[in-house]
This record gives structure tokens, sequence and C-alpha cells, in this order.
């Protein structure tokens, strides 16, 4: 008989602490999506998706089982992922601009109708430009550019209200064109 995760919370509740592991097996695919989109390194979304599952399983006494477990696993996750971009960009070495690499800076430096870019440059682009983005404004980006998702789930994600989500949105896309500009204002000099 295959338990919901409902049964799974009330047996590992009630003194059966080794069910969270089918807890873990079942949402682990959805958790490392989530923390995929913030970070690249496989090693570092294991880290991260350990500690997702240690806080949710510190936190199962504060779980309303009125939200769906997944929902209230995601929120958990997203925190997480921007914890850690929250420290990444605390500790994170301004990268040089030749560090984006000879492609990158020859797109830039090339007159628009000769700009072929592929995946990997528009992506090192982009990263560049991401990070002048605080955390709080990319995880945004990255949940309503990236993701496809609506202004209200990422107010139920981030604990944001609907105003402050869109505020955010735009101020981020507003740093990012700034931020391309500037890299090709930087290429042409």
């Amino acid at each position: 008989m295959i338990l919901s995760d409902d049964e799974l919370l009330a047996r590992i509740r009630n003194g059966a602490p080794d069910d969270f592991a089918e807890i873990i097996r079942r949402h682990q695919s959805q958790v490392f999506a989530i923390l995929h989109r913030f970070e690249r390194d496989a090693h570092r979304i294991e880290d991260l998706a350990q500690e997702t599952f240690v806080k949710a399983w510190r936190s199962l006494d504060r779980f309303d089982s009125r939200v769906p477990f997944q929902h209230w696993l995601s929120r958990i996750a997203m925190n997480v992922a921007l914890d850690h971009l929250r420290k990444q960009k605390r500790s994170r070495q301004e990268i040089g601009f030749d560090d984006l690499g000879e492609d990158a800076l020859d797109w830039l430096r090339a007159d628009e109708a000769d700009r072929p870019l592929d995946s990997g440059q528009a992506h090192e682009l982009l990263e560049a430009a991401m990070r002048e983005l605080s955390p709080a404004e990319r995880l945004v980006i990255t949940l309503q550019e990236i993701e496809g998702r609506s202004v209200k789930e990422i107010s139920a994600l981030t604990g944001s209200s609907e105003v402050a989500v869109r505020v955010r949105a735009m101020r981020a896309r507003a740093k990012l064109r700034k931020a391309l500009e500037q890299l090709e204002h930087d290429a042409n000099e």
C-alpha cells in the first residue's frame, strides 16, 4: 500500500523517523530542479538539497497540513537558494571583463548585424549581467522569465506581496538592461 505524504508525515511525527527517507525519495527531483535554477555546480546542488531536507525535517512540527507538503518543501528550497545567493553575493570576487571569454568579448565588439551568438556565449553574458542583481531580484527574474511562473505563484513561493514581486521584477529587468549595456560599452572602449 502506497501512503500519501500526509500519512507518511503523520507516521514520522508518531515515531517512525525512517519514513522520512521516502519523503526525500519522492521529492528529491523537485528540490534538485528548483536548486538547479540558481546553482549549476552539482556538488553544491547536492549540499543545498541536503540543507533543504534537513530544514524540512527540523521544521516538521510547524508544517500546516492544510498546505500541500510539496508547496511547503518548495518554499524551503527557494529560501535555501536565496540564502545561497546572498552568501555568494557577499563573498563573490569581481569578475574581470576578460574573464568572460574571448567569444563573448568578440560578440560584444561586433556590429549588431554581425553578432552570431551561440547559447554558451549568451549564457556567459547573462550570468555576468545577473551578478549585478540582488539575490531577491535574481530569484524573481529566474522564477518569472526562466520558469514562466505567474506573479501570484512567485508571491506564494517567496512570501512577498504581488505588488512587491512586480516592482522587484521591473527593477531587475532595468538593472539587467543597464548591465548588458555597460558590458557592451566596456567592450567597445
